[in-house]
This record gives structure tokens, sequence and C-alpha cells, in this order.
């Protein structure tokens, strides 16, 4: 009979935490893409408003309204900037995550060899004993078979 892995609970928990850092991975992942989104569509606007700045002008536009759209555009840039090291912390996050569950997954895979060592140990170690047994077995039979030939025979 196989022993049991003496380190399996520390498999099983290497498991575990492979399959946690696979999550927390795919929740930094999915912010980082949101965090990107809003980005994009904080630029996005503040193209159109300057477009819409561009053509106003054109048209002749007040002092009152320039400055207006001046203002407006002045906090939308910071928006940018703000979003843009939202992105960057994100991006940050998502790469320590990254980190982690490559750590996670060499972890678990030391573990993973470590048992198919022992279980491959085992199945040597069972297969001498069955060999040793077999053996005796047969070492049994023939001084059977000696001791009849010699009873009969005798």
């Amino acid at each position: 009979m196989s022993r049991r892995f003496p380190l399996q609970p520390l498999v099983d928990l290497s498991a575990d935490r492979v399959e946690a850092a696979e999550r927390r991975l795919q929740a930094l992942d999915a912010e980082r893409r949101q965090a990107r989104e809003k980005l994009a569509q904080v630029e996005a606007y503040r193209v159109e408003y300057r477009d819409r700045l561009q053509r106003s002008l054109a048209q002749g536009m007040g002092v009152m309204q320039v400055r207006d759209f001046q203002a407006f555009l002045a906090r939308l840039d910071e928006a940018c900037m703000q979003q843009g090291a939202e992105v960057a912390a994100r991006d940050a996050a998502y790469l320590e995550g990254q980190k982690d569950w490559l750590e996670q997954r060499r972890r678990k895979k030391a573990f993973d060899a470590l048992s198919t060592r022992h279980a491959r140990a085992e199945d040597a170690r069972e297969g001498r004993l069955e060999q040793r047994l077999q053996d005796d077995h047969a070492q049994t039979m023939l001084r059977e078979a000696k001791r009849d030939r010699d009873e009969a025979g005798g």
C-alpha cells in the first residue's frame, strides 16, 4: 500500500494559492481595462471639446466664452492627467499581481515535482515488495516440491 505523500497539504495549499492568484490577476486586469477605457473616454471628450472651441473661435465668440472654454479644457486636461496616473497605478498593480501569480505557479510546480517523485519512489518500493513476495512464494513452492519429492522417493 502506498504511503501518503507527507507534503500533500502543501501541494493542496499551493494549488489553492495559484487559483486565488489567478482570480486576483483577472480582477486586476479588469480594473486596468476599466481605467484605460475611462482615460480613452476623457481624452476623446477633451478632443471633442477642443474641436468645438476651434469651431466657435472661427465663428467668433466673446472673451468670457473663450475663458470658460479654456477653464473647462484645463479641468479636462487635469482629469486626463489624473486618469493617466490611475492607469499607471492599475498597470503597476497588475504587474505585481502577475509576479505573485508566477511565483505561486513556480511553487506549485516544485511541490508537484516532489509529489511526482514521491509517487515514483512509492511505485518502485511497491514493485520491489511485490517482487520479494513473489520470490518468497516461489521459494516456498520449490521447498514444498522438493520435500514432496523427497518424501515420495525416500
